[in-house]
């Protein structure tokens, strides 16, 4: 008994560690075939920490054709990490630009931005992908591609939410992250990159205040 709940922990740390990393993304379909080869052990343990794994929310289990690894669900304290992230990912950025003394073409900036705005009114989902085309545009004289993957890997996270509260709490962003973004841009325009960190700053205090309010 003993060794088949060794067996059966074992199963589940490495697959919850496979996720927790990122070395599985969402939608990737994992077998007891092949983690039982993997892990030079029967299939029983597997399929015990496909269940509790399930339950846990990280996997949907597929009769007889596996696991697929889920998205995770967005808490509050990890929207606030997310934004965070976001935040010291946009400032670094911005120092990047003054150290180099770029001058920094809005055109395409503002022309996302006004769509952005045009499109207030639409579901969330739908402003959270267009938002997330300015803020690619924001990343275009970023030299390091790896940087900008990552930041639209956090962006497309927020995307695949489906939790009504917190699509909910976007939503009612959308006014403040407008009011910001219009000022970051005009900031950008004119080269002024101090004041545009400092205008993401306060943009990321006034959602994490309404994180918190909320949460």
């Amino acid at each position: 008994m003993a060794k088949t709940k060794k067996l059966d922990e074992l199963a589940y740390q490495y697959i919850k560690e496979k996720i927790d990393t990122r070395q599985w993304m969402p939608q990737t379909r994992i077998t007891e075939l092949d983690l039982s080869k993997e892990l030079s052990i029967s299939r029983t343990p597997i399929r015990q920490a496909f269940q509790q794994l399930q339950k846990e929310g990280y996997l949907d289990v597929e009769m007889y054709k596996g696991a697929r690894v889920k998205e995770q669900k967005i808490e509050f304290r990890g929207s606030q990490e997310r934004l965070e992230f976001i935040e010291m990912t946009l400032i670094n950025y911005f120092h990047y630009l003054q150290i180099k003394e770029i001058s920094f073409d809005c055109s395409q900036v503002e022309e996302k931005l006004d769509c952005l705005k045009k499109h207030h009114n639409e579901p969330e989902k739908e402003f959270l992908n267009l938002e997330a085309q300015f803020i690619y545009k924001l990343f275009s004289y970023s030299k390091n591609s790896y940087f900008v993957r990552l930041m639209m890997d956090t962006i497309r996270e927020i995307q695949t939410q489906n939790n009504p509260e917190y699509l909910s709490l976007m939503k009612k962003n959308r006014n403040v992250k407008l009011t910001h973004y219009e000022k970051i841009v005009e900031y950008l325009r004119v080269g002024d990159y101090p004041l545009a960190r400092k205008q993401v700053r306060i943009l990321a205090n006034q959602l994490t205040l309404n994180i918190i309010h909320n949460g």
